[in-house]
């Protein structure tokens, strides 16, 4: 769900906190941060109790969807279509430029690393909407994306609850993971078998209402340390708390990091990022089941 990052990402544009919230929402009280043994801070999950927490998740995740432009700008530079487009580049200015004498190679070089810069731009421009998009994510009416009555009839999904659940990772004083999810459950409609009993409101938590993660990511220092992993499964945890379905619990089609803007030929990193958050999900729900399993055979 998440990527690789470098320095000339521009940052998602700020957040800007709802006109109700400046006077709504209390400052946190200033903790110190929780130490081990030997004075290094431990890791906290969190739930987001307040706009600021919210805001601070949403630039996490916006921030992933920003660096996917550079995993896509890597992928299209060295996919060997473009790479042959940058031998045949030097063929021509070659053949072009190059009439005998070695100085001629200077006219070679200097026109070739035109073309080149001008490869680059193309690349950087046309992997530019992921910045868009994480511009996009990084909002509040993303956050509530799929709540209104016409998504839920697009859908054929009611959203429970008035808001996402957020949990989000704390080190030290440095919020560096976060993960967005909902509970979802079959809209009813009058005409349908169940509408006499059911109408379209929120059903309380039963066997019918799945989890369903929009979001998932780790700042870029923190990734492969098993920091993402162990949030998920504490969202896992909050999930069954709720009595929601984590058999069959999934990434939303529309997750934060769905969008390509490039062809299918490209795209085998990001879609390799999809693959091993799928495995990672079904391996944690996996886990929290057997653990539960010898559980119950204990008791």
């Amino acid at each position: 769900m998440s990527s690789l990052t470098s320095a000339d990402v521009a940052p998602p544009a700020a957040l800007r906190l709802p006109d109700h919230a400046s006077n709504q929402v209390e400052e946190p009280e200033d903790k110190e941060p929780t130490v081990g043994e030997d004075g290094i801070p431990l890791l906290e999950t969190l739930p987001a109790e307040n706009d600021d927490m919210r805001a601070e998740a949403l630039h996490i995740i916006a921030d992933s969807v920003a660096q996917q432009r550079n995993m896509a700008s890597r992928a299209l530079i060295f996919h060997p279509v473009v790479l042959a487009l940058f031998v045949l580049s030097f063929g021509v200015c070659r053949q072009i430029f190059y009439k005998g004498d070695n100085s001629d190679y200077i006219k070679v070089l200097t026109t070739f690393t035109g073309v080149v810069m001008a490869i680059l731009g193309a690349v950087r421009l046309t992997c530019g909407p992921y910045i868009f998009e994480a511009e996009s994510v990084g909002t509040w009416s993303w956050l509530n994306k799929g709540r209104s009555a016409e998504e839920e009839e697009q859908s054929g999904m009611k959203v429970l609850g008035d808001s996402d659940e957020i949990l989000l990772t704390k080190f030290g004083d440095d919020y560096i993971g976060a993960v967005i999810f909902r509970g979802v459950q079959p809209v009813v409609t009058p005409g349908s078998p169940s509408g006499n009993k059911r109408s379209r409101r929120a059903q309380s938590p039963s066997k019918h209402t799945k989890m369903v993660i929009r979001a998932w990511s780790v700042r870029q220092k923190y990734r492969r340390k098993e920091v993402g992993s162990a949030l998920l499964e504490d969202a896992i945890k909050v999930g069954k708390e709720k009595g929601w379905t984590i058999d069959g619990i999934e990434f939303a089609k529309d997750h934060a990091n769905h969008k390509r803007v490039l062809p299918a030929m490209f795209n085998g990193a990001l879609d390799k990022f999809d693959r091993i958050a799928h495995k990672t999900l079904v391996k944690k729900v996996q886990e929290i089941e057997a653990t539960e399993g010898k559980g119950r055979k204990k008791k």
